[in-house]
């Protein structure tokens, strides 16, 4: 993708971390969980005024798309700092101008808010299916939201991303998917200083098993577990306490017994044994 010519005003406005002292009961990790939900709360207003412009039209076109840039702008302005890019990605089809259409903003620092700009033609070398993803794939398939990644994402933000996606309808009819996308390097900014407050080490990965946040040199973020780890009844699965419901979407796992992890206790490679 490329930034296109068009622009979003978004204003100044500071992210509050939720990295911070939890209430007693509460899970260390709540507060961003909580931040996610809010990021997937905003997407979902973008999505209900999707279907809003949607019902009752014989035909949609780009210029319908219109009304949905302030609300686009808001989720940018609400969660500066967190969400990296946000907009709507349309089914094949649903627009009567252009066969596939991604409405996407992002937010570059050095330069505002830009369109991203991504080739679409199928006879291309350069064709980015956007039907392929699990972004787009999850809430197809299932009517609800998707908590994807984290992933590299090579198309727009081009460093660890999670892209969260809630599914746009009318009624029976699946028109596409209003999402955000979020830095994975935040999330794990802040899941440190959660994970730093339990004592010991901690690992935190998302469902399918790639580390999100891990307080052990050993581990790194990116890793993706054996699945031998992840699955019941192996050493090392975790009990229900330790799965973290993220937005109704697979939850997140956190590992906090490394007496079941050998790998999570040996020395860094190049060390010695002390």
């Amino acid at each position: 993708m490329r930034a296109g010519q068009g622009s979003l005003a978004v204003g100044q406005h500071p992210l509050a971390d939720p990295a911070t002292p939890t209430d007693a009961g509460q899970h260390p990790l709540a507060g961003i969980t909580r931040l996610i939900e809010q990021v997937l709360a905003s997407v979902t207003e973008v999505a209900e005024a999707m279907t809003a412009v949607a019902v009752g039209r014989q035909a949609l076109s780009r210029s319908d798309l219109g009304v949905l840039r302030p609300l686009v702008a808001d989720v940018l302005y609400r969660h500066r700092g967190f969400a990296a890019g946000a907009g709507v990605v349309l089914a094949p089809d649903v627009l009567a101008d252009v066969p596939r259409w991604i409405d996407w903003w992002w937010a570059d620092q050095g330069a505002g808010i830009g369109r991203l700009d991504v080739d679409l033609d199928p006879e291309s070398a350069e064709f980015y299916d956007y039907t392929t993803t699990e972004w787009y794939r999850e809430p197809a398939r299932t009517g609800r939201p998707c908590v994807a990644g984290p992933y590299v994402d090579y198309i727009c933000t081009r460093k660890y991303t999670f892209t969260l996606s809630v599914p746009v309808t009318d009624g029976s009819v699946f028109l596409g998917v209003a999402g955000a996308d979020i830095l994975a390097g935040e999330v794990e900014r802040m899941a440190l200083a959660a994970l730093s407050r339990l004592g010991g080490p901690a690992v935190l990965a998302s469902g399918g098993g790639r580390v999100i946040a891990s307080t052990t040199a050993t581990i790194l973020p990116g890793t993706v577990l054996p699945g031998t780890v992840l699955r019941r009844g192996q050493p090392g699965q975790p009990d229900s306490m330790c799965q973290l419901s993220v937005a109704g979407s697979q939850p997140w796992l956190l590992f906090r017994e490394p007496a079941q992890f050998p790998w999570m206790n040996a020395p860094p490679p190049g060390t010695q044994p002390g």
